[in-house]
């Protein structure tokens, strides 16, 4: 068995500024050198429903961890009526030379997955929310076209989902979504399969690209409400191919920063990257703070190679 080793907290939420109450769930993306931040921010307590709204601001931080800015404002914030309650859990994808922005929009009743759009991580054009017949959450797009199509996957729970789609403007129309409670099967790709994860699983980090396939790290929670972190890869041409899973967590709660927050017993992985040959991974913990943990990018491989998927899984039609 492998597991993550943890490097302890990023972020933490600030007195009396942005975030005062929680800072959470970062995406990430590396650039150049920059590691660019995406990161959930709460001034209220979950459990203060009426005045519970979240945010995302904007940080630069370097390649091993350290903090180099933070707008200590919010970038993203509600504008619309499915965000009313907030604009929650980015993740950010570099596509076709742009930044790319899937988090979740929640109006209090209905959580949808919103798309926003920057080249520069200080204008934000929203693109638009998707809207279906349920609840959607921990979605992303692949980094680069799939047989010339957007990959795009999502979590309609309990499983994980991915469909395809020629533009933005397609995944974002109604017309592209209708009578998909009738077709979500056929684009299930993973289930829960195992007792940490019987509740449900959902996309975590944007997939990563390696020469054995992409790199799917992904949550999972039990039936006693703890989040745990695992990996999955994915066929490099047809990534609704599961070719092996880890059959256990590589980043559960154990520190007191992951027991004891917002909510308890939860690590919540959202951005990654390559660095030096170890996969860097941020996640929430406990929903109050953000922190970081590593792996070699070697060792996960060869580990993953160890549990191949023997069940076939569709192939896209």
């Amino acid at each position: 068995m492998i597991k993550f080793e943890k490097l302890g907290i990023v972020m933490k939420p600030l007195k009396d500024q942005f975030g005062s109450f929680a800072r959470f769930n970062p995406g990430i993306h590396l650039k150049d050198g920059i590691v660019h931040m995406l990161y959930r921010a709460t001034n209220n307590d979950i459990m203060d429903g009426a005045n519970y709204i979240s945010y995302i601001g904007y940080a630069k931080l370097d390649a091993n961890t350290k903090i180099l800015y933070d707008s200590n404002d919010k970038v993203i914030y509600p504008t619309l009526p499915e965000e009313a309650k907030g604009c929650e859990d980015p993740r950010i994808v570099e596509f076709e030379k742009r930044f790319y922005i899937f988090y979740t929009a929640f109006d209090g009743i209905t959580a949808r997955v919103a798309i926003a759009r920057t080249d520069d991580f200080v204008q934000y054009e929203k693109l638009g929310v998707i809207n279906h017949f349920s609840w959607d959450k921990d979605a992303f797009i692949f980094p680069e076209r799939i047989n010339g199509m957007i990959a795009y996957l999502h979590r309609i729970s309990p499983n994980i989902q991915l469909d395809y789609f020629e533009s933005f403007d397609e995944l974002l129309s109604i017309n592209s979504w209708a009578d998909y409670k009738n077709k979500i099967k056929t684009s299930t790709i993973m289930k829960s399969e195992f007792l940490w994860e019987n509740q449900k699983i959902g996309g975590s980090v944007p997939p990563i690209k390696t020469d054995k396939g992409w790199l799917l790290l992904y949550h999972a929670v039990d039936d006693k409400s703890v989040y745990r972190g695992s990996v999955a890869l994915l066929d490099l041409k047809n990534p609704s191919r599961v070719l092996a899973r880890i059959p256990y967590p590589l980043l559960e709660p154990a520190e007191e920063y992951e027991l004891f927050g917002d909510v308890n017993n939860v690590v919540f992985p959202e951005g990654a990257y390559i660095y030096e040959d170890y996969l860097y991974v941020y996640y929430g913990a406990a929903d109050k703070y953000i922190a970081v943990a590593k792996i070699s990018v070697d060792k996960l491989l060869n580990e993953l190679l160890q549990y191949p998927v023997q069940v076939p899984h569709r192939n896209r039609n």
